[in-house]
């Protein structure tokens, strides 16, 4: 069983200032870097994609077992 998640801690003082200047700065990604990232995204919406849509198949022919089933009765 998974552990409960604990509350995220407030910071305070100098840990603050660094974290707030960091989330401000601008993180900078070349177009080749760019285009890596993308093709990583693509690929695993696709794979999302084709994940649902077997499911839904398994879904229907789980269904179709069922009633073939009941008519064979």
């Amino acid at each position: 069983m998974a552990r409960p998640i604990k509350e995220t801690p407030i910071l305070f003082g100098e840990d603050a200032r660094r974290f707030e200047a960091r989330m401000k700065e601008k993180r900078h990604e070349t177009p080749e870097q760019r285009e890596i990232r993308l093709q990583h995204y693509r690929v695993i919406a696709e794979m999302v994609k084709r994940g649902k849509e077997l499911d839904k198949k398994e879904d229907l022919e789980a269904s179709g077992l069922n009633s073939q089933e009941q008519q064979d009765k």
